[in-house]
């Protein structure tokens, strides 16, 4: 009983060390590819047309000081420059389209 009871706290300290962790270094919202909340990491859904890579990128950069390039389809994904405000390019996404998954390819 003892070693069970012992066993679910280091369990529960793991999780809790776990946690902790993954947002001290940069896992949770603040992160560039990290958030969990809609338009943020992904719709979690299809994504049947540019319009709609379009909105969930917008969504996704809306906090940041950029712009979103034009929207080029592909057999798989949608692929999109992020420019500055001196539009540069600073870097190049894509959005999965059975996912909705956002991922820097750049």
């Amino acid at each position: 009983m003892k070693r069970q009871i012992l066993m679910s706290l280091v369990i529960g300290l793991i999780f809790v060390y776990a946690s902790a962790a993954s947002k001290a270094f940069g896992a949770d919202e603040s992160g560039p590819y990290g958030g969990s909340r809609e338009g943020g990491y992904g719709e979690k859904k299809e994504v049947l047309t540019p319009g709609d890579a379009e909105r969930i990128l917008r969504q996704y950069f809306a906090k940041k000081n950029v712009t979103i390039g034009e929207i080029r389809e592909r057999e798989l994904y949608f692929e999109a420059e992020v420019r500055d405000k001196d539009n540069k390019v600073i870097d190049k996404v894509i959005v999965d389209k059975r996912t909705g998954r956002i991922r820097s390819i750049y």
